[in-house]
């Protein structure tokens, strides 16, 4: 390898950023440039600054008429007035879009997004209920059926005008209650709690999901919404007196992929950690860190209140400063290796390893770029990796002791290979990193080191193309924090630049198709390989010894869509200095890739590469003959480069859907397969021209509904990359009576009367005992969640002589649950199973019980019992309860 002294390799001001190390070996004041690879260390700041999405979040309050100006915040809850955007239900959603133009006017140049939360009822401020709904009543207001229809229906309307919006960063649920805090509190509903109802719940839960398939939506109270997979934004955050709301928050485990926020509340309660104010918070080391170990456990990314404390206040700016730099995530490059000489129309080879310092992921796929800029800072070529940003995770288990999280975050590494176009003039260009907001394609996420240039570049080096780097002079740096420069765009076309794995076009999907474990039974582990435990890998083993000469692990059966190149993320631990291994795609010549200390043999580190891969099943093979390779835990096939890896192909529609069975309150669905290229992820069901769940199996039950009803019925496939069939034809299904000679409703638990309480004949229901307490109203369905304990009961109280079967539609958790519980009628008690004749499956059927034959006392019933106290662990939903 040529080698060749240059000149100091930084000014003065940037010497300590980084040491780099070429083809050769030479002291950190002194370079050597050369055909080979360029290693630099980078150094992280001690800044706190502003980022994307995350950090102190200020609000906009309902009559406020701008945005104020704060040091950290990218990021504002905006408490939006429900008939501002909707008074009658003709408004169309251009109102709405209207309005959002008008109140976000000009904030994409501040690089600010906004948190909207639409209320209606603002206790101290006003209300602003839409016309045509009654709001008379400051309880049952909240319960009408006329409300639920109009709010399902402006939800869709949000979602047309703010999914696609940039500048919205998520939304909170908000709508009911007060302040949209899902809540009526002091007022009480019947079952005497003050928390949205289980049917609103499933509403608005189903309009959100269908609505911002790509926003984050946030809800209030950690057991509300649990059906479904929402962040939470904690509004009395760190408070004593609601210590359950945080460990709820962190019982519910989302924050992998959804976002948790909140603000802490001043106005109630024990203030004695949190010191009465903003001020009184950051004022004090003592009361700043108790508030950083709860976002620290929750993997909160941002706060509100907390946000307006006094700037000017230096002992508080200090706290604030410390809080920021951990509110969120914090991206710091730790090494970055890159091609110093790229020949015209060659390849630049472009590595780097990060680490996450902060408390939150980030979550949206926004692109890595590698950039080569001009002495003048303007861009002479970019380029995309195929990186997903999402992964890049903080620790875990925070230790408020030792104030770090006992598993530390993992050093994830990115690799791309650039083709470097021939028409890029001979030279000398600054290499630099950066993440893009797709609204613009312009740099926006700032990584957290003392390499930074205003508008949003992290410079690593100096690369040469068609001769060496003239030098390593990366120039005068500028303070993260001062940078005020940033910005998006609110139309933004396809990326004009270049992408790894090849020289044009766009960026791949990125998206993971498909995970295989190390360990799998399916895959070849040869010449002393062998799986051991690791509980911090994500299927619970990994595999070791490879390498050594002999030592091999064969991954079998990757499947891939269609031929063409495809990102591969290798997820290993790694305990040494840097191992190697070499891979081998379907028995081909091995490629050496390097794997750098993941921080010890249980932490989890990643190593991105790309490959090229057969349409079908493929083999990934690794070895090293000359050492010892890591351990690995797993890979990760994503779609992306230069290849057909992206899967544009939807699923077939769905065929001869048909209603299988009803009752009063549901209706059961079933349907052909679909097929699809890769595999149909899910089925997508519709009511009436309405979403109303999704299911990955070819059957549905929809329930809920009103007695003596027809209802039309669709259903769409959908697959992992999110393409969608086009709809089946339509079935259709009649509830039965309700009642009357037919059958004889006990109940069918729609929450009407509200549970526990009452049943469908008007008398008392109720439970007690269970995991779940009396049990919850899920989907249209009693939830019971037992553990050798729990007792339902629902008086009939009323001559069944008229009727011969009682009716149990019911499913469990894992099936065969018929003889954990018994029931109770008639002065007769046994096993469900030994009622019936039957068994409990995981999908909802009818399970008939003979009363005469079992002995059942028709003319005096009493009260219809359930009992769990038998011994046994499990979970069933009950749909309904009738006679016939």
């Amino acid at each position: 390898m040529r080698i060749r002294k240059a000149g100091p390799l930084l000014l003065a001001t940037a010497l300590s950023a980084f040491a780099w190390y070429g083809g050769g070996s030479g002291s950190g004041n002194e370079a050597h440039a050369a055909v080979g690879p360029i290693t630099v260390n980078l150094t992280e700041s001690t800044e706190a600054f502003k980022n994307p999405i995350m950090g102190f979040r200020p609000s906009r309050y309902i009559n406020d008429s701008g945005f104020a100006d704060r040091e950290y915040a990218t990021i504002f809850k905006h408490y939006i007035k429900y008939t501002d955007l909707e008074n009658y239900a003709s408004d169309s959603v251009q109102k709405i879009k209207d309005w959002s133009n008008a109140a976000w006017a000009g904030i994409e140049s501040k690089n600010v997004k906004v948190v909207p939360r639409v209320v209606i009822v603002y206790p101290g401020t006003g209300e602003f209920w839409p016309d045509g709904v009654s709001h008379t009543d400051p309880v049952n207001q909240w319960l009408s059926e006329t409300l639920k229809t109009r709010l399902v229906a402006f939800i869709g309307k949000l979602g047309q005008a703010w999914n696609d919006d940039p500048r919205v960063a998520f939304i909170e649920l908000g709508l009911y209650g007060n302040w949209g805090e899902n809540h009526i509190y002091p007022n009480k509903f019947a079952d005497g709690t003050d928390r949205i109802p289980l049917s609103f719940q499933t509403a608005l839960g189903d309009a959100y999901t269908a609505a911002f398939p790509d926003k984050k939506v946030l809800v209030r109270y950690p057991e509300t919404f649990t059906s479904y997979d929402f962040g939470i934004q904690w509004d009395s955050f760190a408070l004593p007196d609601d210590v359950a709301g945080g460990n709820g928050e962190i019982a519910r485990d989302t924050w992998r992929t959804q976002i948790n926020s909140g603000e802490v509340a001043y106005d109630w309660g024990d203030q004695s950690n949190l010191g009465g104010s903003p001020d009184g918070t950051l004022g004090s080391a003592s009361n700043t860190n108790y508030v950083i170990d709860w976002i620290m456990k929750t993997h909160t990314s941002s706060l509100g209140w907390i946000a307006d404390y006094t700037e000017s206040n230096s002992s508080v700016a200090a706290g604030a400063a410390a809080m920021q730099k951990v509110l969120g995530y914090r991206f710091v490059l730790n090494q970055a290796t890159f091609t110093g000489n790229v020949t015209p129309g060659g390849t630049m080879n472009v590595s780097f390893n990060v680490t996450n310092k902060g408390s939150s992921p980030f979550y949206y796929n926004w692109p890595v770029e590698a950039s080569l800029l001009k002495s003048d800072g303007t861009v002479a070529w970019k380029g995309l990796f195929q990186a997903d940003i999402r992964n890049w995770l903080p620790g875990t288990n925070w230790n408020s002791t030792t104030r770090v999280y006992a598993a530390a975050p993992a050093t994830n590494t990115v690799s791309g290979a650039f083709t470097i176009p021939s028409t890029v003039p001979n030279g000398t260009y600054t290499l630099a990193l950066s993440i893009l907001d797709p609204a613009g394609w312009k740099p926006s996420v700032r990584f957290a080191n003392t390499n930074y240039y205003a508008g949003g570049r992290t410079p690593i080096g100096k690369v040469g193309v068609g001769t060496d780097p003239a030098d390593q002079n990366l120039g005068t740096f500028v303070s993260l924090k001062a940078d005020s420069t940033l910005g998006y765009s609110l139309q933004s076309g396809a990326y004009d630049g270049g992408a790894s794995g090849g020289g044009g076009g766009n960026e791949g999907s990125g998206g993971t198709v498909a995970s295989y474990e190390a360990e799998a039974s399916g895959n070849t582990l040869a010449g002393g390989a062998a799986t051991s435990a690791c509980s911090t890998c994500s299927g619970g083993s990994k595999v070791g010894y490879v390498g050594n000469n002999a030592g091999t692990l064969q991954f079998n059966g990757v499947s891939a869509s269609a031929a063409g190149t495809y990102t591969l993320t290798i997820s290993y631990l790694n305990g040494d200095a840097a191992r190697s291994a070499q891979m081998s795609v379907n028995g081909g010549a091995a490629t050496a890739i390097s794997f750098p200390n993941t921080g010890g043999w249980s932490t989890v580190g990643t190593v991105e590469t790309s490959v090229q891969l057969n349409a079908g099943n493929n083999t990934i093979k690794w070895s090293n003959t000359g050492g010892w390779a890591p351990d690995f835990d797993r890979i990760q096939l994503s779609a992306g480069g230069s290849g057909g890896g992206e899967d544009t192909q939807a699923p077939t529609a769905p065929a001869n859907v048909a209603a299988t069975s009803v009752t009063a309150s549901s209706i059961s669905l079933s349907w052909s397969a679909s097929t699809d290229n890769v595999g149909v992820a899910g089925y997508d069901v519709y009511r009436n021209g309405t979403y109303v769940g999704t299911t990955a199996s070819t059957a549905y039950t929809d329930t809920g509904l009103s007695a003596g009803t027809t209802y039309s019925y669709t259903v769409k496939a959908k697959d992992a990359a999110g393409n969608v069939s086009a709809a089946s034809g339509a079935a259709s299904g009649t509830t039965s009576a309700s009642g009357g000679g037919a059958s004889l409703l006990l109940d069918n638990f729609d929450n009407s009367p509200t549970w526990p309480g009452g049943n469908d004949l008007g008398k008392w229901a109720g439970a007690n005992g269970f995991v779940n307490n009396a049990g919850v109203i899920e989907s249209g369905a009693l939830k019971l969640q037992y553990s050798n304990g729990g007792w339902f009961g629902s008086d009939v109280a009323q001559s069944i002589a008229g009727y011969s079967k009682l009716i149990i539609r019911i499913k469990g958790a894992a099936g065969g649950e018929e003889s954990q519980f018994h029931l109770i009628l008639g002065g007769v008690e046994k096993t469900l199973g030994a009622f019936s004749g039957n068994t409990i499956t995981t999908s909802y059927k009818d399970i008939s019980i003979d009363l005469a034959a079992n002995g059942v006392d028709r003319s005096s019933p009493g009260q219809l019992q359930l009992t769990f106290w038998h011994g046994s662990t499990g979970t069933v939903w009950i749909d309904e309860l009738r006679f016939e």
